[in-house]
């Protein structure tokens, strides 16, 4: 048993020495903020900035007419019968259940159009690290956001990404 196990660790022994002679290259980048220096960031935020305005508006426009219609139903409430009153207490309970409705399905929108817009840049970003990766013979690329600690020998890979991707 003994001659055997002296013979895999002689074996071994070759493997083990090259593998501690082989620097092991890490390298770390704050993907967000590469993200957001590059161009197509900022025309993505103008084109969502213009969509919410347009959301915003609307929503709005059906706050005013919900207020609109509130302050007819106080106005009028001691002069209406009980069947006009249910009738437009309906409404007013319908306008803002279209509100609701329509804030939420506006907040759904916009998530998914940001989500369809980024994803080519993300991509992007994704293939010009793993070419800098391979290019420059790292092991692992982290994200600065996701890690708890980094060492003095991990290489900040932002200045090459960045080249890569002709971002300033």
């Amino acid at each position: 048993m003994f001659k055997k196990l002296a013979i895999v660790l002689f074996l071994a022994a070759p493997f083990m020495a090259s593998a501690q002679n082989t620097q092991v290259k890490l390298g770390h980048l704050d993907v967000q903020s590469l993200f957001l220096s590059m161009p197509e960031a900022k025309q993505i935020d103008s084109t969502m900035k213009k969509l919410s305005a347009q959301h915003e508006n609307e929503i709005k426009r059906m706050e005013e007419e919900f207020n609109r219609k509130l302050a007819e139903y106080k106005q009028g409430e001691s002069q209406f019968d009980e069947t006009i009153k249910k009738s437009r207490m309906e409404d007013l309970q319908t306008l803002q259940t279209k509100m609701q409705n329509y804030y939420q399905q506006a907040q759904s929108l916009l998530q998914q159009k940001q989500e369809e817009l980024q994803a080519p840049l993300r991509e992007r970003i994704r293939r010009a690290m793993d070419e800098v990766g391979a290019e420059n013979g790292f092991l692992y690329i982290f994200d600065t956001n996701t890690i708890l600690f980094k060492s003095e020998q991990s290489i900040d890979v932002a200045p090459l990404l960045k080249k890569k991707l002709g971002v300033k």
